[in-house]
């Protein structure tokens, strides 16, 4: 009805924000976030970390500086975007598309070669990883979180297997769990990111012989 003023928000609460994404010249569109990000993840794997320059990551993205900024905060901020996508990739196929297996060996293998196929996958913006990991303290605790994550899984299967029998109550899952995932990580480092020349199935095959041997399972 003409004259009447429209109904009262309450007070405090504000309407949801839509999630949109700036384009140069002001325009927003998710497109210039899923080029820049396609782009910094090709700077990242030729130039590294810290010779990757916002520049070349906006002009291989079709866009100026400016838009950049629209879309991230630094050069930081969009990197820390793409570690989580690549860490959710790799640390993910150890959550999903498992068989049942039938022996803690079994499921060790299982979890190792999920592994190892990601980490291939990536193994270019891995190396960027490593180099951001040491001087980047907000890449680093991205790390560090979704680390402790599956090193808390991987514990808690020690645990069980702890509880029906098959591995020594008296090892420390905690500790296992972390120097186990820890020799896992830095073998898929030396093979798909420094070039140490060893069959991947070979490499795979080593390490599920070794936590096998190091847990005392069959």
């Amino acid at each position: 009805m003409v004259g009447r003023r429209p109904p009262r928000r309450p007070r405090g609460r504000r309407p949801p924000r839509r999630h949109v994404v700036a384009h140069a010249g002001g325009r927003m569109t998710p497109r210039s976030r899923g080029a820049l990000l396609r782009s910094g993840r090709k700077v990242f794997e030729e130039r590294g970390y810290h010779r990757a320059r916002i520049a070349d990551i906006a002009a291989g993205a079709g866009l100026s500086v400016g838009a950049f900024y629209k879309n991230f905060e630094s050069k930081a901020d969009l990197f820390r975007h793409l570690l989580i996508t690549v860490e959710d990739e790799v640390y993910g196929e150890l959550a999903v598309h498992r068989e049942p297996a039938a022996s803690p060996r079994e499921r060790i293998h299982q979890t190792n070669t999920l592994y190892m196929k990601a980490f291939q996958r990536n193994a270019e913006f891995w190396a960027a990883i490593e180099e951001a990991g040491l001087t980047d303290k907000e890449s680093r605790s991205v790390l560090d979180e979704r680390r402790r994550y599956y090193l808390t899984r991987t514990m808690r299967a020690i645990t069980r297997w702890q509880d029906q029998g098959l591995v020594d109550p008296a090892i420390d899952g905690r500790a296992a769990a972390a120097f186990l995932g820890a020799m896992a990580e830095r073998c898929a480092y030396l093979v798909f990111v420094f070039g140490e020349p060893v069959d991947p199935d070979a490499m795979t095959d080593t390490l599920t012989n070794l936590w096998s041997n190091a847990l005392g399972v069959a």
